[in-house]
């Protein structure tokens, strides 16, 4: 018996099954889409979206099927190659039991068939056939020494055991006629095995799956290529899932809240704040060296002592108290041990931080492992691809996004955000503002004007001027959108066919002008918008199945 097969063979067997497994999933959305297509859910929409909507999830499912089959493809052919390589090894070179002899004449017998067992409940053994040629008895016995002993047959209507027997007709077919009959309730059936039947039909679902590999292997089994493309896509998003669930998780906490409020000081002010402090506890004459500059700010420092009663420990322990406190809501950081007198003079070192990540963990956060160890290599691969540096932008958005709305709840107006936020461009006009000029709610950024006008009742609360919803248009669209000059808007607003709301500074100049829809109706019948340009993208990939 030949288990063992060539490498083609395999590989075929395999990509057979990827092509029946990709054409399944078609005739699965063909039928949902037949049948799905009216339910109430979607019945409004256009018969060309519908189709364009099932295309996608089946489009979506087949390419995921063909890049995880092609994955796995080298590991399964090796996997089935090594199942067979044992079984044609556990085949021949099984060697039979030895003195098995005949029962009814004691005769020697010898075996002339075997065949494998390979179940999945059981070890693997081989069933040896011993025929003696004196009494035409048969013999069936294991390579471990076990016989095989055939389970009788049983009628199914009384359960009595069946007597069997067995016709072979000869011809152009070798046809066995198989007839059990029951003794004792007259129970009768026969079953009819034509050999040349069942060879013909395997014939033809075997060409039939050679044809099917032959029209679609190239369609539904990726190459090498593809494949790999596949994979790196896959494993990018696996990292950039990763690292977008963590980024959401790192800013969606306390400590990112104490960070943002720790004031970001720069060396003149640091001078001078702690200039300030010392000389009030009679520490003068305040010197910075030379600093050093590489992962943070280092700068060291001198000190004199005024107060000739404080020695040694005394003056340095009451000068790092002072610093501790002075520095605790800013960036900077007395470095540990650096404190030491001589003679009236205290020396030491300041660390300045200013990389996020810094001022998290000066905030609190806890040094932990970066990368799970399972997944190191892909991210260490992938860390800075645009795909994964998008997730980590997205995840930073929504974990701070998280933090603001939680902040609603003491504050359901809105707030403005911390002075080390931002900046950030108004929702409404555009302009960039840093984040304590700029108020947040749920309709989005505002500057500190046009929140001012919303709460004075200028305007309505009104969203992001990219995402209006039909509501209102600004200045600037007057002539992208509807192909006005500036002197005919002029006389639009002179005519009253126009109507504009003006949106003013403290000092009363207008900087902005907001146009609602409901107040300028009549305006928008006799200039309508442009169209939009339409964009169609050209897919030059591989062809996609359409419904």
């Amino acid at each position: 018996m030949q288990y063992l097969q060539t490498e083609q063979h395999y590989i075929d067997l395999y990509d057979l099954h990827s092509v029946k497994e990709c054409l399944r999933i078609i005739q699965f959305w063909q039928k949902a889409y037949k049948e799905k297509s009216n339910e109430k859910e979607i019945k409004d929409l256009s018969q060309e979206e519908k189709k364009k909507g099932f295309s996608h999830y089946l489009n979506r499912e087949l390419y995921g099927t063909q890049g995880e089959r092609y994955r796995h493809k080298k590991e399964r052919i090796v996997e089935m190659v090594e199942e067979d390589r044992k079984k044609q090894d556990f085949y021949d070179n099984t060697s039979e039991p030895l003195n098995i002899t005949c029962n009814s004449c004691g005769k020697r017998l010898y075996s002339d068939t075997k065949v494998l067992e390979d179940f999945m409940d059981k070890p693997m053994r081989v069933l040896f056939y011993f025929p003696c040629k004196i009494c035409k008895e048969k013999r069936a016995v294991y390579n471990t020494g076990e016989e095989f002993v055939s389970k009788p047959s049983l009628c199914p209507k009384c359960g009595h055991e069946l007597d069997e027997s067995h016709t072979i007709k000869k011809g152009k077919s070798k046809i066995i006629i198989w007839r059990r009959k029951c003794p004792s309730c007259k129970f009768a059936d026969e079953e009819i095995d034509d050999f040349e039947k069942k060879h013909l039909e395997w014939e033809k679902e075997k060409q039939k799956d050679k044809e099917l590999l032959e029209k679609y292997r190239s369609e539904f089994c990726l190459s090498d290529e593809k494949g790999q493309e596949y994979i790196e896509l896959v494993d990018k998003m696996k990292v950039a899932n990763e690292i977008f669930e963590e980024e959401k998780q790192r800013y969606d906490n306390s400590v990112y809240q104490r960070s943002i409020q720790l004031k970001k000081v720069e060396v003149v002010e640091l001078e001078k704040l702690l200039s300030e402090a010392f000389e009030k506890e009679r520490y003068i004459k305040l010197t910075f060296d030379k600093p050093e500059i590489g992962q943070y700010v280092i700068i060291p420092f001198t000190v004199q002592d005024a107060d000739s009663s404080r020695k040694g420990f005394d003056s340095s322990n009451n000068l790092q108290k002072i610093v501790k406190t002075e520095l605790e809501d800013t960036n900077w950081r007395l470095v540990s041990n650096s404190l030491s007198y001589r003679l009236g003079y205290v020396s030491g070192q300041l660390k300045g931080y200013e990389r996020e990540e810094d001022m998290l963990e000066l905030a609190g956060k806890k040094k932990e492992q970066k990368t799970p160890p399972v997944h190191s290599d892909m991210r260490r691969k992938y860390e800075y691809d645009n795909m994964v540096q998008l997730a980590r932008m997205m995840g930073k958005h929504q974990g701070i996004e998280n933090i603001r709305k939680k902040r609603l709840e003491k504050e359901p107006d809105g707030f403005f955000l911390e002075a080390s936020e931002g900046p950030y461009n108004c929702g409404i006009c555009g302009e960039l503002t840093q984040g304590n000029d700029t108020w947040w709610n749920l309709d989005g950024l505002r500057c500190r004007d046009c929140w001012r006008n919303i709460r004075e009742g200028v305007i309505p609360s009104i969203k992001h001027r990219y995402d209006n919803g039909g509501v209102y248009f600004q200045d600037w669209q007057l002539n992208s959108d509807f192909s006005l000059h500036s002197s005919t808007t002029r006389k639009l607003k002179r005519e009253g066919l126009l109507h504009g709301r003006d949106l003013k500074k403290q000092d009363g100049s207008t900087y902005c002008t907001i146009y609602l829809i409901d107040e300028n109706k009549e305006f928008l019948k006799k200039y309508p918008k442009k169209p939009k340009m339409k964009v169609e993208f050209i897919n030059t990939g591989d062809k996609k199945v359409q419904l």
